[in-house]
């Protein structure tokens, strides 16, 4: 009688899913080593250049909100003129 262990390692698919192993030389291995540390110093370059954007543009944004606070705390700190005037002009008229 058949179990379903039997009929597990009996079909087609279980020989689809074991691992394939490639022999290749000592050369071609040092080679595709060497391949895969060039994409991956090639990728980090990518990716500190992009970080190195950000910071620039970071550091843009910091230098445009320093210069307008800069300009409003100057606002702040003049005196107010108009207003006055006003208030000055709505009495006389009540």
């Amino acid at each position: 009688m058949y179990s379903l262990f039997d009929e597990f390692f009996s079909s087609a698919s279980f020989y689809k899913t074991r691992p394939r192993v490639s022999v290749i030389s000592d050369s071609e291995f040092k080679a595709d080593q060497d391949r895969q540390n060039a994409e991956r110093v090639s990728h980090l370059e990518n990716v500190r250049a992009d970080l190195l954007d950000s910071v620039n543009k970071v550091e843009a944004q910091i230098e445009a909100l320093q210069t307008a606070l800069a300009q409003a705390k100057q606002v702040i700190k003049a005196p107010i003129a108009e207003p006055a005037a006003a208030k000055e002009i709505c009495l006389r008229s009540a």
